[in-house]
């Protein structure tokens, strides 16, 4: 695993604070000072096993990523580490067990390539990476079965809190078949649209708290010009092409989605307003359907890619 990706591990405090008088003090080969916290359990992680894990991760005190109240990462164990990195210390941890490393930036700068270091880091910082071993699998099968287990109970949980968003406006909706919500405003004339069509829609996205993040109707977005694709082909976030199901030709909605149904874990590149897993709202309005896409389209744009 590269040092970018593990940057980016780390668990709850509160979780390490329960196991405070267990706590040993110590440093990987590659110089990384680390506690260790350890839960007792005698499963050990191994190379070649496969481990899911929580992570929270602070540059100086504050937070920037975490696991909290999401989906847990997993990740292959492998043989090779790299130095000062979170990796070396995998096949010391049992399962249960909890790390807190702390990495200082300027030791990143002097052993990495000009242009690697994320923006966010910078010189003179320090990263506190916590994380804990909440499951440890011998073999991809098994990490796969458990991963679809945990996305399937999180997906449901997000729709059912969309749901009851929708509901405490006392906004009247439609359930898409993967869950997001379609507001119909204007539900057009003619035949429903269907899959194949090739639509061109003005729209806007917001996050629950009112957040515009992107528009192709607002000038400030740069991109003032239709956005067009064909429906049903995955050209589109999911809960945004299943919304266009429910219209017809000239018609308007808002559809409120689900994280999974939108970016998930990984906001558009350039975003500054979408956290990971956020729930989104799109309101749009179809100008144009056709039965197929021109011969010479071009790759659509996508309200994946805000302009920020």
């Amino acid at each position: 695993m590269n040092t970018i990706k593990n940057l980016l591990l780390i668990v709850t405090v509160g979780a390490l604070a329960a196991s405070c008088s267990k706590a040993t003090y110590r440093k990987t080969p590659g110089g990384m000072p680390y506690q260790l916290f350890a839960s007792g359990d005698t499963q050990q992680v191994k190379v070649g096993n496969f481990i899911k894990v929580s992570i929270t991760q602070k540059i100086n005190d504050s937070v920037y990523f975490s696991t909290a109240g999401k989906l847990p990462v997993y990740m292959p164990v492998i043989a090779q580490s790299s130095p000062y990195d979170i990796s070396e210390v995998w096949t010391k941890l049992h399962l249960g067990d909890s790390v807190v490393s702390t990495q200082m930036m300027d030791t990143f700068i002097k052993r990495m390539p000009p242009g690697q270091i994320p923006p966010q880091f910078k010189k003179g910082d320090r990263i506190l990476t916590y994380v804990k071993i909440l499951g440890i699998f011998t073999n991809d099968s098994a990490k796969s079965v458990d991963e679809e287990k945990v996305r399937t109970a999180f997906a449901q949980n997000e729709i059912q809190a969309v749901e009851a968003f929708v509901k405490s406006k006392n906004i009247s909706t439609v359930k898409t078949p993967s869950g997001a919500f379609v507001e119909i405003i204007n539900p057009g004339t003619g035949n429903l649209i269907d899959s194949g069509k090739y639509v061109s829609v003005n729209y806007t996205g917001t996050t629950f708290e009112g957040k515009k993040f992107d528009s192709n109707t607002d000038s400030a977005f740069n991109h003032v010009q239709p956005l067009s694709f064909t429906v049903g082909t995955g050209q589109m976030i999911k809960g945004f092409d299943e919304a266009m199901k429910f219209l017809k030709p000239g018609g308007s909605a808002k559809v409120y989605m689900p994280s999974m149904l939108g970016y998930g874990a990984a906001p558009p590149p350039g975003s500054t307003v979408i956290k990971p897993y956020e729930n989104l709202i799109f309101e749009f309005t179809v100008t144009d359907v056709k039965d197929k896409a021109p011969e010479t389209a071009n790759t659509p744009g996508q309200p994946e890619q805000p302009h920020q």
